[in-house]
């Protein structure tokens, strides 16, 4: 089974839309936080419900945002070591297999004289 390509343009669009749906999730939870916190106040006016209710969601995204980013940031770094380390695996697993193959060989013809 073969992975999709990065640049496929469906698997792009597929991410597109899981990035857009995590961010409608995020946002309506700020709001549900938002307003279980004026819940707990119950002297505020109309007024300055709302405008609590508004900044406590826009802290909330605000945050949400900010641990996204450093999330993103993260799995980058982690993929970059990854990758990384794939790498040299690879090299040492060449390097040990040519060299293994070519002690069978030497002791091979050694074998065949």
């Amino acid at each position: 089974m073969t992975r999709p390509s990065p640049d496929d343009p469906v698997q792009g669009g597929l991410r597109q839309l899981d990035g857009y749906l995590y961010w409608q999730a995020e946002l309506a939870e700020a709001r549900r936080e938002a307003t279980a916190f004026c819940d707990r106040l119950p002297w505020l006016t109309a007024d300055e419900r709302r405008d609590v209710e508004e900044e406590y969601a826009r802290a909330r995204v605000d945050m949400a945002k900010a641990t996204t980013r450093r999330i993103a940031a993260r799995c980058i770094e982690l993929r970059a070591e990854y990758e990384a380390r794939y790498q040299h695996l690879r090299r040492r697993t060449v390097a040990l297999t040519l060299g293994a193959a070519s002690c069978i060989l030497m002791v091979w013809e050694l074998l065949r004289q």
